[in-house]
């Protein structure tokens, strides 16, 4: 294909392999989009390439990563985890999990205490295990529901951040860190 002139090119990937463009080609009435490659499988996407790279058409604009939706800014919030600190009990201190499986697993143990008055291994004490799968021992059941509580408002403010940006609202994700 001939193309006549090529116009905004910026780069479309960050290690600089492609970059979008505007090309006139010869044969159509308007300017098309265009992606060129470092190893296009057509001769005319290497040689615009090449082209672009040499600066016969201007310079290139910087890549810029793309923004991330409302439902990956919810998932990277949650992967993330919450990190825990803990003045009264220092070993409690890491990062623990909050995807769906592991608060309802929590969820699970804090009503049997708030039922019961006591954990389900039917110890005084619990060990939980955080994202590194290192144990931690909680010492008694008023601080394993302030850890679970913790858990539970952190995603609920998560969704709640989901929820308003799907909507087309400014929010922001809470800080996953926690004091207990």
């Amino acid at each position: 294909m001939h193309y006549t002139s090529i116009t905004e090119p910026v780069f479309a990937s960050a290690d600089g392999k492609t970059i979008h463009c505007v090309v006139q080609f010869a044969e159509f009435a308007t300017p098309l989009p265009f992606l060129a490659a470092e190893a296009d499988p057509v001769d005319h996407g290497r040689q615009i390439y090449a082209d672009l790279v040499a600066g016969k058409y201007g310079d290139i604009g910087a890549y810029v990563e793309p923004s991330l939706t409302p439902g990956q800014q919810y998932a990277a919030a949650i992967a993330q985890g919450i990190e825990v600190a803990c003045v009264a009990t220092p070993a409690l201190n890491g990062t623990y999990g909050v995807s769906e499986s592991e608060v309802s697993t929590m969820s699970a143990e804090a009503q049997f205490v708030a039922l019961y008055q006591e954990f389900t291994n039917g110890q005084t004490t619990l060990p939980w295990t955080d994202t590194s799968d290192k144990p931690h021992v909680f010492p008694d059941t008023a601080t394993f529901m302030a850890f679970a509580k913790a858990a539970a408002k952190y995603v609920s403010a998560c969704k709640q951040a989901l929820a308003q940006l799907q909507a087309g609202n400014a929010a922001t994700f809470p800080s996953n860190v926690v004091s207990l």
